[in-house]
């Protein structure tokens, strides 16, 4: 008995994560201690993968210089995606205007994280394994900085040709035969937040058929 008691808190623990995850972009300067990033890496590496190949490869940044660095091709390919978008609500536009924010402050985000896709590893498995291995660790991540207070922001900067992967690639020497994914920022949240705004499952649920 005692251990089905101490499974169900695990899991209501678990879920309450889940149900209040949320994309933060307001950082507080505080460093994140190392051993903290530690802990978030080892979660996101207990992910599953295609094959078990476990395909990941992260890079964290933490210098400043770096990350000003970083930040000059991704934040000039994000400018350009902005000059061409038209016909946006207004909710969409202040959204976007958020990200644009958060892009220019980037040296100023403790933490960046880019979640990187090992292709060698992979072999000639098709892209939806390929896809399907990393993201369940980028998941894990997020709610393991989640469940330790910090804050973290799912972005694609830097992940295609379109959005300043060749630079990134060149100034943080990754090799050719690994694809950036997606790029987390991390800190602790300068702000509370609510849990997010979803509809409702109902929406979206099919049984047996559409």
């Amino acid at each position: 008995m005692p251990a089905k008691r101490t499974g169900h808190k695990e899991s209501m623990s678990v879920l309450n994560a889940i149900h209040s995850l949320r994309s933060v972009r307001d950082f507080k300067p505080d460093k994140v201690p190392g051993e903290v990033i530690q802990k978030l890496l080892v979660a996101a590496s207990m992910a599953a993968s295609g094959s078990n190949t476990q395909p990941w490869e992260f890079i964290v940044v933490q210098n400043p210089i770096v990350k000003a660095r970083l930040k000059e091709p991704m934040l000039e390919r994000w400018l350009e995606r902005m000059r061409g978008a038209v016909g946006m609500s207004q909710q969409m536009r202040q959204t976007y205007d958020d990200a644009t924010v958060m892009l220019g402050n980037t040296e100023k985000v403790p933490v960046l994280i880019y979640c990187c896709l090992d292709l060698d590893r992979m072999g000639s498995k098709s892209e939806e394994v390929r896809y399907g291995s990393i993201y369940p660790a980028v998941q894990n991540l997020m709610l393991g900085a989640h469940a330790l207070g910090l804050g973290t922001c799912l972005t694609v900067h830097g992940s295609t040709s379109t959005r300043g992967e060749p630079e990134v690639k060149e100034i943080l020497g990754i090799p050719q035969n690994v694809k950036i994914v997606c790029l987390i920022y991390l800190g602790y949240p300068s702000k509370r937040s609510g849990r997010p705004k979803r509809k409702p499952i109902e929406r979206y649920v099919h049984y047996d058929k559409w």
